[in-house]
């Protein structure tokens, strides 16, 4: 049986992962918005490529805060499994794999950018390729990253759907809350997958929509009102 008691690496846990939830976010955001994201044009290469030659600083800025993300992906599975290994220590530490999985990819997956970088910087890469040629490779990179990005959001998922699960059991959070994280990775698994084999399909690329706003709300509760200790009649079975 999981022990009701709460103890204190526990509790610092838990206001790390909060704050690693916003940090994490705030990086997010604005490589998607300001950084690296912001240069894509829809369906245009050469303006996808004017734009980063542009503001090549900027991109590098939007770079370095993926990487400061995908980074702090690894602290954040470490602390989540110092939290909920109490609850189910093979599935925390299952969950803790699979984030660390999706750190790997999405790290891995930045290269491309620094090979969209060199393409459009490096005058050797000119003498070889004609301009169109060059705005077509970047846009292939990008392709590439972005493909990547949906491999490393399946791991992603399903290592938060453990983590979820394992906070619905827990109690260490309402149940509420912690079931609409369950659902909303659901959603995100199943939106990845259907990405990867229907590109086209009608849904869109939202599916993440309901893990983000799922992650701010669960940052602000553990980062300010930490975690609390479960109905002692209510103590769940641990789950290994």
């Amino acid at each position: 049986m999981a022990s009701t008691v709460i103890d204190q690496s526990q509790r610092t846990a838990a206001r790390v992962v909060g704050l690693l939830y916003l940090l994490l976010m705030a990086c997010g955001v604005f490589g998607e918005f300001n950084g690296r994201g912001s240069m894509i044009v829809g369906n245009d290469p050469a303006k996808t490529a004017a734009h980063i030659v542009d503001h090549l600083l900027l991109f590098r800025i939007g770079m370095v805060s993926d990487l400061a993300a995908f980074t702090g992906d690894i602290a954040m599975a470490v602390a989540l499994y110092v939290l909920l290994r109490p609850v189910g220590r093979h599935l925390a530490l299952l969950a803790a794999f699979w984030r660390v999985a999706e750190a790997a990819v999405l790290g891995v997956i930045t290269l491309n950018s620094f090979t969209m970088l060199q393409l459009l910087t490096d005058a050797r890469y000119a003498t070889v390729f004609s301009s169109q040629q060059l705005q077509s490779l970047v846009w292939l990179f990008n392709d590439t990253h972005d493909a990547g990005y949906n491999i490393g959001l399946i791991f992603l998922s399903l290592g938060c759907i453990v983590f979820s699960w394992l906070f619905f059991k827990s109690r260490y959070i309402p149940r509420l809350l912690a079931g609409f994280g369950l659902l909303a990775y659901i959603v995100m698994l199943a939106g990845t997958i259907a990405a990867i084999v229907w590109p086209d399909n009608p849904v869109g690329d939202n599916f993440d929509t309901p893990a983000g706003i799922y992650e701010i709300v669960i940052g602000f509760w553990l980062l300010l009102r930490g975690v609390g200790r479960p109905p002692s009649r209510n103590i769940p079975a641990t789950v290994r």
